[in-house]
Parts: structure tokens; sequence; C-alpha cells
């Protein structure tokens, strides 16, 4: 029997970001491992992040004398399971950015009858709008409200770390909790990523075949 998707861990070519999680448990067979391989990918594509769904079918096995695990095609599965820091994302200066957004209502499709719209996997319908970041320390001339009477005003552009309103506030949940201050993760800059929380999918369904196959818990590896 041959297993294509065999390879070493030793000798396969370590990329950045990493492409994919395993475990070694010494003297497991290669055909026991192609096994486990095969259902720790399903687990991770059944509990993968879903948009189009597309990367969770990309996922492959993993697997050889000695170890398995899963591996992914597209870098950004890797992200979604560690995580990511937040960030200004400084780098989009000066682009036009294509965004695509939730649109329960309909209200951008009525907007714009020939924007491209898409179904995602969970079923929400998503329309995509192009956003222009402007250069860091550009500014722009506005008409505003001033005493009564309308004004230009110069403002700074809607550039990355660029003042920005802060739409999210906490309200109060109990008697003396802090009311109206800003919620975690809504800094009021402009272009700026939360970040991503860790899922842990992928290491979750390799550690959950390794334990019902009797091997326990062994330390997850990423390459």
């Amino acid at each position: 029997m041959t297993y294509p998707e065999f390879s070493s861990p030793d000798t396969t070519y370590r990329s950045r970001p990493p492409d994919r999680l395993f475990v070694r448990i010494p003297g497991l067979a290669s055909q026991q491992a192609w096994a486990m391989a095969q259902l720790a990918v399903r687990g991770a594509q059944q509990n993968a992040p879903k948009l189009s769904g597309k990367s969770a079918q990309r996922m492959r096995p993993y697997y050889g004398e000695g170890f398995f695990g899963v591996r992914w095609m597209d870098p950004w599965v890797w992200y979604q399971e560690a995580g990511t820091r937040p960030h200004v994302m400084r780098n989009i200066a000066g682009k036009t950015i294509p965004m695509w957004i939730d649109d329960p209502t309909g209200t951008e499709r009525q907007r714009n009858p020939k924007a491209e719209t898409r179904i995602t996997a969970s079923g929400k319908t998503q329309v995509l709008i192009f956003r222009k970041a402007a250069n860091i320390g550009q500014r722009k001339t506005v008409k505003r409200k001033v005493g009564g009477t309308y004004r230009m005003v110069d403002v700074p552009a809607s550039s990355p770390g660029a003042p920005g309103r802060i739409t999210h506030r906490r309200h109060e949940v109990y008697p003396g909790s802090h009311t109206g201050k800003i919620n975690p993760r809504n800094v009021g800059l402009r272009w700026y990523n939360p970040g991503l929380s860790a899922k842990g999918f992928i290491g979750h369904a390799i550690l959950t075949v390794s334990q019902s196959s009797g091997f326990g818990t062994p330390l997850l590896q990423k390459a």
C-alpha cells in the first residue's frame, strides 16, 4: 500500500507561517498513522471557521512512521488556529481595500445593486465593498456644524492609526459598573485590526484522535 501524503517531519521544508501541525508517537505504524491523520483532518474541517469553506476542504492528512497530523494549503489557516495580535494595519496606507461585509437586511445591495455578493458556508449574505486607506498623516477638509453654522474644518483623513469613531462602549451590567468606557478591542483608531483569538481547532482534532486511540496527549509540533 502506498501513502501519497507521506513525508518526514525531519526533512520537510520549514515554512513561514507553519503549514502543518503534528504529534510524534514512537512505534506508530504508517498505516495506523494514515488512519489517525484522516480522522484528524475530518475533525479539523468540521470545527474550522468557514466563509466559503474552501480552506477547510484543502486540509490534508500528514503522517508517516511515528507521527501523524494535519497539513493545510492556505497560510491564513495558521492565523485562525494560533491567533494574531492586535495591530494598526500600516502596510495598507494609500491602497484601496476590498472588504466583504455582512448585509442581512439588504441595505448595501439596495445602495449598490451591481456589487458582488456571496453566501458564506455558515449562511451569511455578504457584499463586496471597497474602501480607500489614506496615507499616514494625510488630512482632508470637511464641512461641519460649528457654533450653529457650517464651516470647512481640517481633520485627519482615514489613514491607518488616525483618530476614528468609538462605536462600541460598555453598558452598565450591574450597579456601579463602568458605563461608557471603551469596549475591549475597540480603541478608536482607523484601520485597527483587533487581532484574532486562537481557535485551536486543528490541535484539538489531533489530540482528540490521539487520546481516543489510546496514545494520551503528546506534544503538538508545528512545521
